[in-house]
């Protein structure tokens, strides 16, 4: 459970500063509901507007294409390969996680230890409040927000980090408050740790010595921050598109009166229904279909509605929408509309895939950095763990990203083939990237391969293969 608490409660209570505004909790907390599906104008009391769940939809799409061929490992001596095992559970779920933090703008990926063990939390932005950054942007200070219901008890646990002169200090502290009492304030009382049996075995204090930055990995959109300048945090993925989201929920809406509307219906009097203890009884199953209206004339005891549907133009205006929405989150054309309504040429189209591609080569640096810095916190807490025996070593990450966004598969692999061809790649290449060979046998093939080679996108009489 997540409690809304202003930025003004969390510094009070931790005695600091802090570089978040009341406005990014906010534009946060609005991020997080339209993700869920409870946008403003949704719940609103007699709102026409419908649910698009595109929210959801443009998250979802972007963490695919970030992550769809995403490979991470780490190597090397030593603690190398123990590393890599704690980013197992990560890296089944990335994409899921990456969802969220696209959604809200940004994600803290946090190791912690138990029992002997390191284990990966991912903390949502609308679950911890950033305090400072240092001069290379880097975060410095972060409060993370824990909240606990038994009964007419909430309980709080602020997890506040941050670094100074002798290495990162962590402190912990509790709240409790009584929904019940008249109180006006947020957090409640202070209470002991030890109060609360989830929290018994947590440490009011704690100095990391050697730590020389915070020991998590912090990911935030890359895009600038245009709902508050003068914030650092990172922003949703359609924020700038909010309003035109509503717009489509409103036109959806539109859309789904138009049909409800316009449904078929038999008018019919009374006396054309059979009567069942002096009750009209409309047939079974047809309720939708025919509608009572006593008093009709008796040349007109029987009408049908059935008036035309104007889904066409109201198709239009959403397609319209829906493109504009493409286009302020950095998506191709198509992504969400209906490119064959609009016309277009294959420069248009070329144009369209850049912009895609140019939008998840910026999430996945962002994300890079994040998992760098979460990579060496794991590292750090291999060697200051008293609980955890693991050898020394080095290790090095290697990333593989995928760039297929932008041309077809069938378009790389011909590509890749004319590079062949011309001398630029060598065969063996070719035979691994695409044919699934290993390096080996790759090259032995390419050794015992004559040297003129048959293109295989041609049928040896100048056309292409089908």
């Amino acid at each position: 459970m997540i409690i809304i608490i202003p930025v003004s409660v969390i510094s009070e209570a931790l005695g600091s500063p802090m570089d978040t505004s009341d406005e990014m909790v906010n534009k946060i907390t609005l991020w997080k509901n339209m993700f869920e599906d409870k946008s403003p104008w949704l719940v609103e009391e007699n709102s026409a507007a419908r649910s698009t769940g595109l929210p959801s939809a443009i998250a979802s799409e972007l963490a695919r294409l970030t992550t769809i061929e995403c490979k991470i490992s780490v190597t090397g001596s030593g603690r190398a390969t123990y590393i890599d095992q704690v980013l197992e559970p990560l890296r089944d779920k990335l994409r899921n996680r990456l969802e969220y933090g696209l959604a809200e703008g940004g994600l803290i990926f946090k190791p912690y230890v138990s029992a002997g063990n390191i284990y990966i939390d991912c903390a949502r932005q609308d679950s911890f409040y950033p305090i400072a950054f240092d001069d290379s942007h880097s975060l410095s200070a972060v409060a993370f927000v824990q909240t606990l219901t038994r009964g007419n008890m909430i309980y709080t646990k602020l997890e506040y980090h941050h670094m100074e002169d002798d290495g990162c200090h962590i402190e912990n502290k509790a709240f409790s408050k009584n929904t019940l009492a008249k109180s006006v304030e947020i957090l409640g009382q202070q209470c002991k740790l030890s109060d609360i049996p989830e929290w018994a075995d947590v440490q009011p204090e704690a100095i990391l010595k050697d730590a020389n930055k915070l020991p998590l990995g912090y990911f935030r959109m890359p895009a600038a921050n245009t709902s508050d300048a003068d914030s650092q945090l990172g922003t949703s993925c359609y924020s700038r598109a909010v309003p035109i989201i509503r717009q489509a929920d409103e036109q959806w809406g539109r859309i789904l009166w138009e049909y409800e509307g316009s449904e078929l219906a038999v008018h019919a009097d009374e006396s054309m229904f059979k009567r069942i203890d002096g009750t009209v009884e409309i047939p079974k199953g047809y309720e939708r279909l025919y509608r009572n209206i006593p008093g009709l004339d008796d040349d007109k005891k029987m009408d049908t509605f059935s008036p035309a549907i104007r889904d066409t133009s109201l198709f239009n205006g959403m397609n319209e929408i829906l493109r504009r929405i493409e286009f302020t989150c950095g998506l191709a054309y198509g992504t969400l509309s209906n490119v064959q309504d609009v016309p277009q040429t294959a420069t248009q189209i070329n144009a369209s895939k850049q912009r895609s591609y140019s939008t998840v080569k910026d999430i996945q640096k962002s994300l890079q950095n994040a998992l760098d810095d979460l990579i060496q916190a794991i590292d750090y807490w291999v060697t200051a763990a008293d609980e955890i025996d693991i050898a020394p070593g080095t290790y090095k990450t290697a990333y593989d990203w995928d760039d297929s966004i932008v041309n077809e598969p069938s378009q790389e692999k011909q590509m890749f083939w004319q590079y062949v061809v011309a001398g630029k790649f060598p065969f063996w290449a070719y035979l691994v990237k695409f044919e699934g060979y290993t390096e080996d046998d790759a090259k032995a093939i390419s050794s015992e391969a004559q040297q003129v080679q048959t293109d295989p996108f041609t049928d040896g009489k100048g056309g292409m293969r089908e």
